[in-house]
């Protein structure tokens, strides 16, 4: 797939849909955790870090219902809107504690979101910090108190105006800052919010489909980023199809270079 599908409905539009076909998919069941993928990891160790699924509270919701429903509904069914993101948080929160009380011990924890374009987001911050902060603030102290000190964040766009909001509850750790037509660098976040703040990411994809010199000066723009700390340099999203395997592959030779000598 090279292009987002076109939408043509959404299976959540109103009280009635919800209770048709959501929420018993959001209430707590056991059996659907993966104790035998847990059991693996535990008995064999691994080489990489090990991340858990913390959920996602706003985002998701907004994939069942589209960004104008969802906004929408803040302002027709604020009930509905609280139900669905009270029940979402609590699922969420009850299976990452069931994890952790098996003995699971992830080295990150992660929530997903993608709720931000070129411009900006696609909820008001306001709104995201009262309906979802408490539960980002809650299940991020759980994963704290089982010694799981790094949170991330994916989500897409410009993310600038809800970074401090998920700072404040719990997630310390942005991702894919994505360089885009806008910019986006973790460099002024870091100045902004000190060493608390680590991102992931903030390699611009686009250099790839170009040329070797432009993908060496990309690189040698990020090495004083990298040189900060708490920083890990990816590229900021999936490699386009206009790029070519040998740009990639000379891409991955001068990283390793810079990076990982």
């Amino acid at each position: 797939m090279s292009s987002i599908p076109m939408v043509e409905g959404y299976s959540l539009t109103d009280r009635e849909s919800f209770e048709k076909e959501f929420r018993h998919r959001l209430e707590y069941c056991e059996e659907r955790i993966p104790f035998a993928e847990m059991d693996r990891l535990i008995a064999n160790g691994h080489e990489y870090p090990l991340t858990l699924d913390l959920g996602s509270l706003y985002g998701m919701v907004r994939n069942w219902m589209g960004v104008e429903g969802l906004s929408y509904l803040a302002v027709d069914d604020e009930e509905l809107l609280d139900e669905i993101i009270n029940m979402l948080g609590d699922v969420c929160y009850r299976v990452a504690e069931r994890c952790f009380a098996y003995g699971f011990r992830p080295d990150i924890g992660f929530f997903w979101e993608d709720i931000c374009f070129k411009n900006g987001p696609l909820v008001n911050p306001s709104l995201f910090a009262q309906k979802v902060g408490p539960h980002y603030k809650r299940i991020s102290e759980l994963a704290k108190n089982y010694g799981v000190d790094l949170i991330y964040l994916d989500c897409d766009g410009c993310i600038d105006s809800l970074l401090p909001v998920w700072l404040e509850n719990g997630v310390n750790v942005m991702f894919p800052i994505e360089v885009g037509t806008w910019n986006g660098s973790f460099a002024p976040w870091r100045q902004k919010y000190g060493n608390k703040l680590r991102g992931i990411g903030g390699v611009n994809k686009l250099v790839l489909e170009k040329g070797r010199e432009e993908i060496d000066q990309e690189i040698a723009r990020i090495k004083p980023i990298v040189e900060m700390g708490g920083y890990i340099p990816c590229l900021d999203h999936h490699i386009t199809p206009a790029t070519s395997w040998e740009n990639v592959q000379y891409y991955c030779e001068k990283m390793r270079e810079a990076f990982w000598k």
